[in-house]
């Protein structure tokens, strides 16, 4: 039996999970397989080595890991692999495939171009921040590709950001906001959370300019597509 296992990062706040799962209950709709669920890394009774077990006493032989996540940081490269190779050692006939993230498909950023578009950003500068990484260059290359896109889709400069790692959205905030009266913000994240309110804090604190927000990803159903693209670039 052939079965998946969503992977997510989890939130502290339970109405967050709440609208994670029924996003990932949308994709599910759109797959064959009779046995998927969702595991969270940060989610003592729904962990991936436990959802994994259930999976496997299920009876699954082949198991599709789907990482619910934007870009292959931390938690993409070494965490759910590293969470995998536990479970393959305690059940070596059973054939594990990691998917790769999502945050770079089209379909992604043309869901960001369309909340910027929203703001009304005219002629005004546009500023897109990611989460980023200190230790993982791919997110950062990532996300350039995603913002030429985004400027592409928009026919505007957009410039970006990173929460963490370069380039600081801090420091390259305070260089929009010295040149233009206006500056339109979004955060590629799949929801709004306590990372994009840090962000929002760190924002607000730059004065020279007039800020407008966009919304957040926002686990928006036209993202399905990519999710499942990546579950078949890798499911026989």
């Amino acid at each position: 039996m052939k079965a998946i296992m969503y992977v997510a990062h989890g939130s502290r706040l339970p109405e967050k999970n709440h609208e994670f799962r029924h996003f990932v209950d949308q994709i599910m709709q759109n797959r064959p397989e009779s046995c998927q669920k969702i595991a969270f890394l940060e989610k003592e009774d729904e962990t991936m080595a436990i959802v994994g077990e259930s999976i496997i006493a299920a009876g699954a032989k082949e198991i599709t890991v789907v990482p619910m996540l934007l870009f292959p940081a931390m938690h993409a490269t070494k965490d759910i692999p590293d969470q995998v190779a536990q479970l393959k050692k305690q059940h070596p006939d059973v054939v594990f495939r990691i998917a790769d993230t999502f945050g770079a498909e089209q379909e992604v950023a043309a869901v960001a171009a369309a909340k910027i578009k929203a703001t009304r950003p005219d002629q005004d500068a546009i500023l897109v921040i990611a989460h980023g990484s200190a230790s993982y260059t791919e997110p950062r290359a990532q996300m350039q590709t995603v913002t030429a896109s985004i400027a592409t889709q928009l026919q505007l400069p957009v410039a970006l950001g990173m929460l963490h790692g370069e380039p600081n959205y801090r420091a390259i905030a305070t260089e929009l906001a010295a040149k233009h009266e206006n500056v339109h913000w979004m955060p590629y994240f799949l929801f709004q959370g306590q990372l994009v309110d840090k962000i929002r804090a760190g924002i607000i604190e730059i004065s020279g300019t007039k800020w407008h927000e966009a919304d957040s990803l926002d686990l928006d159903t036209a993202m399905i597509t990519a999710v499942i693209r990546k579950i078949t670039e890798v499911t026989p």
